[in-house]
């Protein structure tokens, strides 16, 4: 049992049992993995779809919206044993993230239109917000918005869009009036659609829109309150994605301590070599570490925190536990010696995960660097 199990919540018979569904659910597969790599689309819409009537895309909507309100304490359980089957699903991108802004909506007749297609899976959204340059800034949103009728004009490009070929599109833009959350339904953005390889096999892709033409009533937030509930829904992505970070740095240690225990050398197993119990014990450590963090920071969301306070602790959590994915992945593989470079292997699943999850919504150097810019503003 981990720590995020282990917390003092009036949910907790509900997030061990979420544990134990996504566990039944989603086993590891390394056969499934392997066959959606490069695939379009590159996950199980099935399986996306059995998520959806499973509740874990409902987690964190209100109950009055239709969804199961359970707070981050639970969406931090699924992710995490997502994290641990290494699956390709994007769960936290799309399963959280769109889901929690389309609840802060204003636009009422397009949250009712559109929450229960997305939270049962029959409908996926992407949100598009990162520049061509890759900015981690929303401030720096690259495509425009002008009114022109009764229709909103986007101009611009994003990048980093996950899952790649979604059925809509939910585009940070700038307007005159300040920032807005546009949606826009795949066939009006595939024209300018450019899908781009990760190291998993899991594509984003690039969004390149000129003069897209959308309803008014495409506007889902605009405004401060755009800008509120984008960072907000960001922060909890980056706590979320820090659980599925710990879920695949605990079974990429997990195998390698197998590994040590077996493989044999000077007639011993090299498990027994004092030098690789001391890297062992320093990579369990680091384990520990991460899962903490990201523990306090699944507390400071279920507090109620917003704003920096949130920042503060989702920065802290994707400091500490991308600097340890990356490092028990690394060192897993050194471990393992030369069948840890095999693509027949599966810690190098686990490791080609890690990599992109360790830089998805900043890398342990950026969320070191805006905590500490956070902390002097305090």
């Amino acid at each position: 049992m981990n720590a995020v199990t282990q917390m003092t919540s009036d949910n907790s018979e509900t997030i061990s049992l979420l544990r134990d569904s996504v566990s039944g659910t989603v086993p590891f597969d390394g056969k499934r993995i392997r066959s959606l790599r490069g695939a379009e689309p590159d996950f199980d819409r099935t399986l996306w779809r059995a998520m959806g009537e499973q509740g874990w895309l409902s987690i964190l909507v209100p109950e009055e919206q239709g969804g199961l309100g359970l707070g981050m304490a639970a969406a931090a359980a699924v992710a995490e044993r997502l994290g641990a089957a290494c699956a390709p699903e994007p769960y936290v991108m799309a399963g959280l993230l769109t889901p929690y802004l389309l609840s802060q909506s204003s636009n009422q007749a397009q949250k009712q239109g559109l929450m229960p297609a997305v939270l049962s899976g029959d409908h996926l959204v992407s949100l598009a917000w990162q520049p061509a340059g890759g900015s981690l800034d929303p401030e720096q949103a690259d495509v425009t918005a002008r009114m022109q009728g009764g229709d909103v004009v986007l101009s611009g490009q994003c990048r980093f869009v996950t899952p790649a070929l979604a059925d809509a599109y939910l585009v940070l833009a700038k307007a005159e009036s300040g920032p807005m959350l546009v949606l826009v339904e795949a066939a009006k953005a595939a024209a300018g659609r450019t899908l781009e390889p990760g190291p998993d096999g899991v594509a984003s892709a690039r969004l390149s829109l000129s003069e897209v033409k959308v309803p008014a009533d495409a506007v889902l937030l605009s405004g401060e309150a755009a800008r509120t509930a984008l960072r907000q829904a960001l922060d909890l992505a980056v706590i979320a994605q820090c659980a599925e970070l710990c879920g695949l740095m605990q079974r990429s240690l997990e195998m390698t301590l197998e590994y040590l225990k077996t493989r044999q050398q000077f007639g011993a197993a090299i498990g027994s070599f004092q030098a690789l119990q001391h890297r062992s014990v320093d990579l369990f450590i680091q384990q520990e570490l991460a899962r903490h963090a990201t523990d306090a920071a699944v507390q400071k969301a279920e507090q109620g925190a917003t704003g920096k306070a949130l920042s503060l602790a989702a920065s802290s959590a994707k400091a500490r536990a991308a600097q340890a994915a990356m490092l028990i992945g690394t060192q897993a593989i050194q471990l393992h010696g030369a069948i840890g470079f095999t693509d027949e292997y599966d810690l190098g699943l686990y490791m080609n995960r890690t990599v992109r999850l360790a830089a998805t919504l900043g890398n342990a150097a950026w969320h070191r660097n805006r905590f500490g810019y956070l902390s002097e503003g305090a």
